[in-house]
């Protein structure tokens, strides 16, 4: 495969994403609310007022049996000893609550900039150019791969490190301790989440190959959404929680899914199927 060809069509693509408002703004909005605003106001509530703490009071029982039974002894005793309900809620969302809105964020922006794809190529009626190009569609798939991953990853950073400075400032006095710096953190943001992503993006590419409108290929997309809603529930019941081992087990699974479907992709090449599915 020729690099030079698949970086050019990343950049197109790249260029296409942020040129479009019904893309991008979407891309902006969703982390900067559940990833940034969110957390820092349920931090800084939590901590300086008696909101939290009262509305959680009958809670308290089943958070304090969650607490007993958690698997991690460390956390464990670090939340046992916490003066407050108001105190035990902010450590607890932060530690683990949040984890579930940084997946979410990451796979419906890699949905939206991979369905955007062969679909949005459709719609702006650019794909037949592309077509008769002389790319191999392997480069045409790769090159579209690495244009949703750049910015669906750079984002998900952004607001993560926007999200550990900001909330470490409204809580290092009380807990003194710095947040989001421990093995569970790393393990989720530089292993599971960009496997997560382009294991949500080879398989929107691929679809997105397949259907002829932005909105059917992000209809698929949506699936993707529906495991991270269980893993909130279940975080919330104390049914499961993301511990370093369950994350770096999780990111082996997606490692060796990602094999196999880039291994279809190479193999890809029915130009005529994919014409034909596009623009007749």
């Amino acid at each position: 495969m020729n690099k030079n060809i698949i970086a050019a069509v990343a950049q197109k693509d790249i260029k296409n994403t942020f040129s479009s408002k019904k893309i991008w703004v979407p891309m902006i909005i969703l982390p900067l609310f559940l990833c940034i605003l969110l957390p820092a106001i349920f931090a800084y509530v939590g901590l300086n007022t008696e909101l939290i703490g009262e509305s959680s009071k009958d809670l308290e029982k089943p958070i304090n049996v969650i607490i007993k039974n958690f698997p991690n002894e460390e956390l464990r005793n670090t939340l046992s000893a916490l003066p407050t309900l108001g105190y035990k809620s902010v450590y607890f969302f932060l530690n683990f609550m949040i984890i579930p809105f940084f997946l979410m964020t990451a796979i419906i922006n890699s949905m939206v900039t991979s369905s955007n794809s062969f679909a949005g190529e459709k719609e702006r009626n650019t794909l037949e150019t592309l077509l008769f190009a002389p790319i191999t569609v392997s480069e045409l798939f790769f090159g579209k791969v690495i244009a949703s991953f750049i910015p669906t990853i750079a984002i998900t950073f952004a607001a993560f490190l926007l999200n550990a400075v900001i909330v470490n400032l409204i809580t290092y006095r009380i807990f003194d301790e710095i947040l989001f710096m421990n093995s569970t953190w790393l393990l989720l943001m530089f292993w599971v989440i960009p496997a997560l992503v382009i294991f949500n993006i080879v398989l929107n590419v691929l679809v997105s190959a397949r259907v002829k409108s932005f909105q059917e290929a992000q209809q698929f997309g949506g699936i993707m959404v529906l495991p991270v809603v269980g893993l909130i529930i279940s975080q919330v019941s104390g049914l499961f929680f993301l511990s370093p081992l369950t994350l770096f087990l999780i990111g082996v699974g997606l490692l060796v899914a990602n094999g196999i479907l880039l291994k279809i992709i190479t193999k890809f090449n029915q130009r005529n199927t994919l014409f034909e599915s596009q623009i007749h």
